[in-house]
């Protein structure tokens, strides 16, 4: 069985998908099934997404595995072993007009009407596409993302001076106003990952809150962050997924994140859960996991109970069943 992974043009601040299929290809390789990386290479014009679409149709194997972001080059691939992952629908939530109607017909109306084989990383994902395309219910498997990074030794307490909170994100989704807002006047240090916008840097200014910024980072230095941090504070609007909790509990942090699908799931216990539209129930999640160690001591336990559902072991295997599911509906034998 060969398998070729269809990814997007390469962009330094955009690795999450790349990430999370480059380490489920090499798991691939472990269970001696090939696989290929084949990248868009054409920008996105009315004519480079012809081409793109031309391109990935000469390169199609017994698997085609549309990784994500590029779901208009199902178009012009064959359906019938074609994989198509959509980690979320962010497009209909933050674009408008034009671009709206643009991102719904090629990213999401006439990709998944194509498709036969739909997979999802969270329920909530494969229930906003149901809402809108019923029909699609019987396409959709659910195979969560997995764990990408190593899990470093377990380590109860930290050597910082004051509790270290991270925050990792900076979009509009990542919630960022309420948490320099929720932060404000507590005794921490503050590390930041994502390019914060002049308004941001004016607020941490205004109120006086010192803090790190980390942009366009690699791998490594960002499992340096999570290292050195105590708190990982992710109280986001809207995830497809939610990678950075499972990092973080990687790497021996306590994590705040939202009380709103799929943070909720993905966290269950192992989390304390706010309303992420609250300031007020961030800065109090933050001072209880300060002010009670055993409650740190709880979270980050529950933490590394809770990335063992989703070792890379756990989800290439399941990748693994769809792909002879495939072939075996193919096989004319």
């Amino acid at each position: 069985m060969k398998i070729h992974y269809l990814f997007r043009q390469f962009h330094a601040h955009q690795i999450s998908i790349e990430k999370v299929f480059d380490t489920i290809s090499q798991q691939m390789k472990i269970e001696g099934i090939e696989g290929r990386k084949i990248a868009n290479p054409y920008p996105f014009t009315i004519f480079g997404l012809l081409c793109a679409i031309l391109f990935f149709r000469k390169n199609q194997a017994d698997i085609n595995h549309v990784t994500g972001d590029i779901h208009w080059s199902v178009l012009g691939l064959d359906p019938k072993r074609t994989v198509l992952t959509i980690h979320d629908l962010v497009g209909l939530r933050y674009l408008s007009g034009i671009r709206k109607k643009i991102y719904y017909f090629l990213w999401f109306y006439f990709p998944v009407k194509k498709s036969r084989y739909i997979t999802v990383v969270s329920e909530k994902t494969k229930n906003e596409i149901i809402e809108l395309l019923p029909d699609a219910a019987q396409k959709i498997t659910v195979i969560p993302n997995p764990l990408t990074s190593e899990v470093a030794p377990l380590i109860l307490e930290k050597d910082n001076l004051k509790p270290h909170v991270l925050v990792v994100g900076t979009r509009a989704n990542k919630n960022v106003d309420r948490i320099i807002e929720a932060i404000a006047n507590l005794d921490i240090s503050l590390t930041i990952v994502g390019e914060l916008s002049d308004n941001q840097k004016n607020e941490l200014a205004r109120r006086k809150i010192r803090y790190e910024n980390q942009v366009q980072i690699s791998d490594q230095v960002l499992n340096e962050c999570y290292d050195q941090a105590d708190i990982l504070c992710f109280p986001s609007l809207y995830e497809g997924f939610g990678l950075p909790i499972l990092e973080a509990q990687a790497h021996n942090c306590a994590v705040i994140t939202s009380n709103i699908s799929p943070m909720r799931e993905l966290a269950s216990d192992s989390a304390l859960l706010v309303n992420p539209e609250s300031s007020a129930q961030i800065k109090e999640a933050v001072e209880k996991i300060i002010k009670n160690p055993e409650l740190k001591k709880k979270l980050i336990l529950q933490g590394r109970e809770n990335i063992k559902k989703y070792s890379m072991e756990n989800i290439t295997k399941q990748y693994i069943q769809l792909y002879h599911k495939i072939v075996k509906e193919n096989d004319p034998n």
